[in-house]
C-alpha cells in the first residue's frame, strides 16, 4: 500500500525562479498601489504632482539630447506621458460637501443658464452650467466652475414652472402602466427647458441636454414645485420637506 501511494505520489512543482518572483512581487506591489494612487489624485494637491512630474520629465529628456543619451529620453518620454494622463480625480464626496458647504438641505443638477435675469441684479453668465440648491426657502445658484455662490432667489416669487413649455404638474405613473424602455439609440444633444416664471414675468431658462435631459429637468421643477407648494401650505414646521416622492409628468 505504502509503495503504490508513493508511485501515485504527484511531482513537486519546481519553486519559481529569482526573477520570476521578482516580477511577481513587482506586480502585485503595483496592483497594491492602485488604491493609494486613486486616494491621492482626489486630492487638491495632485496638481502640483503633476507639474512636478512633468518638469522632471523636461529635464530628462533635456539631459538625454544635450548629452547624447537617448537611453535617458525613454524614461523622460514616459514620466511626461504619465503627468499628462493621470489627471486628478473628482471627489466623489464633492457634492455632499458642497450642499453641506452652504446647509442647503437638497441639492440639484442645474442645467445651463441659457436666459433670464435673477432679482436684484443679480448677473450670471448664459450657458453657466450650474448647482441649483434648495436651503429653508430659498433657491441658491452656484456656477460648476466656480462653486462659489452667485445668486440666490425666494421660492415665493416663482409664479410658475414649466418644462418643455407646458406648465409642470407631477403625475404618478407607475411603473407597471408605463415600463422604462431601453432605447437603440441615445441622442446625447436632447434638450429639455425648465423654465422659473417670477413674479414680475421675468423667465430664468435652465437648459437640460444629453441622456437623461427630461428627468433631470423634472427633477429639478417637481423639487421646486414641492417647496413652493409646502410654502404656501405654511410649510412643515420648520421641518426640510420631502420632495422626491414624485417624480414625472
Amino acid at each position: 500500500m505504502s509503495e503504490l501511494s508513493e508511485n501515485t505520489a504527484r511531482p513537486e512543482k519546481p519553486a519559481p525562479g529569482k526573477g520570476t518572483a521578482a516580477l511577481l512581487r513587482g506586480f502585485f506591489w503595483a496592483v497594491l498601489l492602485l488604491p493609494k494612487l486613486r486616494r491621492q489624485r482626489r486630492r487638491p494637491e495632485w496638481r502640483r504632482v503633476q507639474f512636478a512630474a512633468a518638469g522632471v520629465a523636461l529635464i530628462v529628456i533635456a539631459c538625454g539630447a544635450g548629452f547624447s543619451k537617448p537611453w535617458l529620453m525613454v524614461p523622460g518620454c514616459l514620466l511626461l506621458l504619465f503627468s499628462i494622463a493621470v489627471r486628478r480625480l473628482r471627489d466623489p464626496d464633492h457634492e455632499r460637501k458642497l450642499q453641506a458647504r452652504y446647509g442647503a438641505n437638497y441639492l440639484l443638477n442645474g442645467g445651463n443658464l441659457i436666459s433670464g435675469r435673477l432679482p436684484r441684479d443679480q448677473a450670471l453668465a448664459v450657458s453657466e452650467p450650474l448647482y441649483l440648491l434648495l436651503r429653508d426657502e430659498e433657491l441658491l445658484f452656484v456656477p460648476v466652475g466656480t462653486e462659489e455662490l452667485a445668486a440666490t432667489l425666494p421660492i415665493s416669487r416663482i409664479g410658475d414652472i414649466r418644462v418643455g413649455g407646458e406648465h409642470y404638474v407631477p403625475v404618478y405613473v407607475s411603473e407597471a402602466k408605463d415600463p422604462p424602455v431601453r432605447e437603440e439609440r441615445v441622442n446625447q444633444n436632447q434638450t429639455t427647458v425648465t423654465e422659473l416664471v417670477l413674479d414680475d414675468g421675468e423667465v430664468v431658462k435652465l437648459a437640460y441636454t444629453g441622456a437623461f435631459h427630461k428627468h433631470l429637468a423634472e427633477t429639478a421643477a417637481h423639487a421646486i414645485y414641492s417647496v413652493r407648494n409646502l410654502m404656501r401650505a405654511d410649510g412643515v414646521g420648520g421641518q426640510s420637506p420631502e420632495v422626491f416622492h414624485i417624480v414625472g409628468r
